[in-house]
């Protein structure tokens, strides 16, 4: 009789648990921001989808990876490669440079759904694509872009305030500023180095509204690749710890700093501070909202037998 009641109360914890699980599982989905939905993810609103988006910038590569991996998505995050955009000497800041967050929340061909809605991001612009054309290939929108209707961009401004629509502009929306470190500041044996670091904003305007501002900082560690024919750069896997904590800037209230120290041995892309206006009082003038983002300090690497090499940024 003991026995059986011992074997009555071991299956008794284990339903419970078990439908504990099952309970937090259902609980984990229905609170998720995006469901996938076809081949793409699906959002209720524009306010969820910046959620998603503004949490994700905050986890690391692996991170990021098993979250796309746990909504089985096929996400630019997997299938977008930007290492042939730094191949060579010399780099140029007209690049376009997607944070990792924005590619795990797109699907492969840069698609996503939001309030019912399809949208294809090309470049830096967001189309609203109707029934037929939700199933084309990029190439075939590519070819009828000019047909597309436009819902929203990443779009770069010259204007301090406004631009020609009239909605309030950050100065810095969507620039990059990028330093080189030379090979002579890395001591590695038998291999040419150098470090490539992409400062850059991802400002996010759907429906004529800015949804989210935010500063990343990529790192690429290469190594000199030649062949018979030529020579370039190719990312490289050394160890190295890199720190941010030396970094200022931006008034806090407006800017939140995101400021890190990691070891790795790949290409990091890190959020460094995010626009941060929601919770404040309505400003006397709202421009004083849109104001541009300003860090300066150094960027400290370690690799291999050297010393910390510092790389001095500033964005003003």
């Amino acid at each position: 009789m003991k026995k059986i009641i011992a074997l009555f109360l071991v299956l008794t914890a284990l339903s419970c648990s078990s439908e504990d699980q099952v309970n937090q599982e259902v609980s984990a989905v229905g609170d998720s921001a995006s469901v996938l939905d076809g081949k793409m993810l699906s959002f209720k609103n524009e306010e969820l989808f910046v959620k998603e988006y503004s949490d994700l910038a905050s986890l690391d590569s692996d991170e990021l990876k098993n979250w796309v991996s746990s909504k089985k998505l096929v996400s630019l995050l997997n299938t977008s490669d930007d290492s042939a955009s730094i191949e060579g000497d010399v780099l140029s800041e007209s690049r376009i440079i997607y944070s990792d967050a924005l590619k795990s929340v797109l699907n492969s061909e840069s698609k996503v759904k939001i309030n019912g809605n399809v949208l294809w991001l090309n470049e830096r612009t967001f189309y609203l694509l109707s029934k037929n054309q939700i199933n084309k290939t990029p190439e075939q929108l590519v070819a009828e872009k000019e047909k597309l209707e436009v819902y929203g961009s990443l779009l770069s401004v010259s204007s301090p305030v406004k631009n020609t629509t009239g909605r309030d502009v950050i100065p810095n929306e969507n620039r990059i500023k990028t330093f080189v470190s030379g090979e002579e500041n890395f001591n590695v044996p038998g291999s040419r180095i150098r470090l490539v670091l992409d400062l850059y904003n991802e400002t996010i305007v759907l429906n004529n509204v800015i949804q989210s501002s935010k500063m990343y900082l990529r790192s690429t560690l290469q190594y000199r690749s030649c062949s018979t024919w030529r020579c370039t750069w190719k990312e490289a896997s050394n160890i190295r710890v890199i720190d941010t904590y030396s970094l200022s800037g931006s008034n806090a209230v407006l800017w939140k700093f995101s400021l890190f120290q990691m070891t790795t041995s790949a290409t990091q892309t890190s959020l460094i501070a995010t626009w941060n206006p929601a919770n404040l009082p309505s400003p006397t003038a709202p421009a004083a909202w849109y104001t541009n983002f300003n860090v300066s300090g150094p960027f400290k690497i370690y690799v291999g037998n050297g010393p910390w090499h510092e790389v001095q940024l500033s964005w003003y």
